[in-house]
């Protein structure tokens, strides 16, 4: 009897000691699970992307003169729309396309409303100044006295024809065809006009029809007198062949040919 509790003694122990051996393992595995159940769950292919860096978007500012045309300096302003410039060793003179300022040189004109102003504002600009000279294929490269055609760029990247019509101190003025920055010249001109700027205001002024909108009636023929000159197509082909200029009132050869501005006088050479 007394083994008989011993060995249930001895078995109780070895119960006892079996789980205090057991416990730790099972504490220790719980323990992983839940630190296993406080992880993310979200799938790595579910994330959310994070964002992409912003990129800076650079325009260029486009440019319409000519940037590899040669620097030439201005050594003398002859007029508000005839300049000379230095190029080498020879002084070229230059007569500005699509610009016509008022005379204060030509004896057959005398000194025009606001040719004097128009002539200042010429020299403030260009007097020594670096310009950049751009041709234009339309407008052929020099005239019949020999003058170079071109446009007259700063390095700012305004035109000067451009500036000076804008300004009011001249007129858009077409000589026989279209040139590239005609429509430009005309919308500086309106812009001009609507101000009433320089000799938009200061003299009296004829405004001249939009030839877009309204191209003016082409004059009938008249038989010609007599004494009248030989008839050609156009002023550039009566001027080359050494006739003109006609006055309106004054010369009957006149009405033969389009007043372009308007000043009473067509054929001008």
């Amino acid at each position: 009897m007394g083994e008989h509790l011993k060995l249930k003694h001895a078995l109780a122990c070895v119960a006892i000691v079996a789980a205090s051996a057991c416990s730790p393992a099972v504490t220790g595995e719980t323990s992983d699970q839940t630190s296993a159940s406080l992880e993310p769950t979200t799938p790595a292919s579910r994330a959310t992307p994070s964002a992409s860096p912003t990129r800076a978007t650079t325009t260029a500012t486009p440019t319409t003169q000519p940037a590899a045309a040669t620097w030439l300096t201005v050594v003398e302003v002859v007029d508000g729309d005839t300049i000379k410039v230095q190029r080498g060793a020879t002084t070229e003179t230059v007569r500005l396309i699509g610009l016509d300022t008022p005379e204060t040189k030509d004896p057959r004109k005398g000194v025009q409303c606001y040719g004097p102003e128009a002539s200042n504002q010429a020299h403030k600009l260009l007097d020594g100044r670096d310009v950049r000279l751009e041709i234009d294929p339309s407008q052929g490269t020099v005239d019949k006295y020999g003058r170079a055609l071109a446009y007259v760029w700063f390095g700012d990247g305004q035109l000067f024809n451009e500036v000076m019509i804008r300004a009011g101190f001249g007129r858009e003025y077409t000589y026989d065809t279209h040139y590239r920055y005609r429509d430009r010249f005309i919308a500086a001109q309106e812009a001009a006009r609507s101000a009433k700027a320089g000799l938009w205001k200061a003299c009296a002024v004829t405004p001249k029809p939009d030839p877009k909108a309204e191209p003016a009636p082409k004059p009938k023929p008249k038989p010609a007198p007599k004494a009248t000159d030989p008839r050609f197509g156009t002023c550039k082909e009566a001027i080359a062949a050494g006739y003109g200029p006609y006055q309106r009132g004054v010369d009957p050869e006149y009405d033969w040919y389009r007043d372009r501005d308007g000043d009473g006088v067509v054929c001008e050479r």
